[in-house]
């Protein structure tokens, strides 16, 4: 059971992580999906856990800013799905564990983000690997219930064909 700034928070009852980043970039339209979601009784308050630096809107479930590195990877393995942003880190996370996964990418249009990078990422990750891309929050909802049973392509790293080029250059 993770003890977050002061709070312990019981990892049987997570059922949605959504971490988000520590950059200064608000994301107010899934803060309000996720608390719409509380609201209509999908999920209870408890069952919602979302890492963020910043809270625009204030959220009905669960929040901290930080997590340290090993209690975000034990949020990611025993989460039902989770739902991030389009921050390279997570997704790659996720798809290293084969966690059932929704990319919601911040878009500069809602001032979430200074360009559409994001986008581009989110893009890429859907048509290379058929991950679930959700831009309409009104959507949340139904590619959560998806992702539970979606199958994306495997993440395959390119860490240590990386290295060896980065080494022929400098050897």
């Amino acid at each position: 059971m993770p003890n977050i700034q002061g709070r312990f928070i019981s990892m049987s009852e997570v059922k949605i992580f959504v971490p988000l980043g520590t950059q200064r970039f608000p994301f107010s339209r899934l803060i309000v999906a996720l608390n719409s979601l509380v609201e209509k009784g999908l999920y209870s308050k408890d069952e919602i856990v979302m890492q963020s630096s910043v809270y625009p809107v204030k959220p009905i479930f669960k929040h901290v800013s930080l997590i340290p590195y090993d209690e975000f990877n034990k949020f990611i393995d025993d989460a039902e799905v989770v739902v991030t942003h389009s921050g390279v880190n997570s997704i790659i996370s996720c798809m290293e564990r084969e966690k059932p996964l929704v990319i919601c990418p911040r878009l500069s249009k809602y001032k979430e983000h200074v360009d559409d990078h994001q986008n581009e990422i989110a893009d890429l990750m859907r048509d290379k690997y058929d991950v679930l891309v959700c831009r309409d929050m009104h959507d949340l909802a139904s590619f959560i219930d998806l992702a539970k049973t979606h199958k994306y392509k495997s993440w395959v790293s390119h860490r240590s064909e990386l290295m060896n080029a980065i080494k022929d250059l400098v050897v």
